[in-house]
């Protein structure tokens, strides 16, 4: 027993001197760290993938609604009454911020004016229709009814400055003198077809009103359209 109890001090003296220890090993440092590092960046993912779902479902929803507005199907010049015949409708994407008519809104648009010529393919707006056109302050609207002899065959449009000219009666002298002639602005030009004349109303002071009126009725008018200088 004596020299068994010997080797065996033995042995725990070579293992003493060889660095072996039947000690626990220390457990790893950082793990946690790392572990709470995977979960913050997997919850970040998540977020990001949500969050690009969410855009892309409202864009889709978006763009996919669309409303039913209303155009012009035939040009209009400004001036001219909007009839039932010359609406269409066209569909644009919803979310659109416009101040358009929509097409349930048709009856609301015909009978009114248009506030400026619309082409076909126009959108119906509130500030390109209006219940009448407005009269500049301190002027009057005068109607003339002319041949094609009696204007330029460049058709005139609103906003155009013209010379209406005092002409001589039918079949009288030229005159012997320059005429008189009164500056004028068109409003409105429409062809009348059952009378094949051009209908130009005319915006001009009011002082000269009633001696152009009464001309136009004598059919003693003509316009011209002058060049606009630089």
């Amino acid at each position: 027993m004596t020299a068994t109890a010997t080797e065996t001090t033995k042995k725990r003296a070579r293992k003493s001197d060889s660095g072996e220890s039947n000690s626990p090993r220390p457990a790893a440092v950082g793990q946690p760290t790392k572990s709470r590092r995977r979960i913050w960046m997997i919850a970040l993912g998540i977020t990001i993938v949500l969050i690009g779902a969410l855009a892309t479902w409202y864009v889709t929803t978006t763009t996919s609604q669309t409303t039913s507005v209303l155009t012009i199907k035939s040009d209009v010049n400004r001036g001219e009454l909007i009839t039932q015949d010359d609406l269409t409708t066209i569909a644009i994407a919803g979310g659109q911020s416009t101040d358009t008519f929509t097409a349930s809104q048709a009856q609301t648009v015909v009978g009114q004016v248009a506030a400026v010529d619309l082409p076909a393919g126009s959108l119906v707006t509130s500030t390109n229709v209006l219940d009448t056109l407005p009269v500049p302050e301190g002027h009057s609207i005068v109607g003339i009814a002319l041949t094609s002899s009696q204007l330029p065959s460049y058709r005139l449009s609103a906003g155009d400055a013209v010379r209406l000219v005092d002409t001589p009666v039918a079949q009288g002298e030229p005159p012997t003198e320059d005429p008189t002639t009164f500056d004028a602005t068109v409003f409105t030009s429409t062809y009348d077809d059952t009378n094949q004349v051009w209908i130009v109303d005319v915006v001009v002071p009011t002082r000269d009103a009633a001696p152009i009126a009464a001309r136009a009725a004598t059919q003693r008018v003509s316009i011209i359209l002058d060049g606009v200088g630089e």
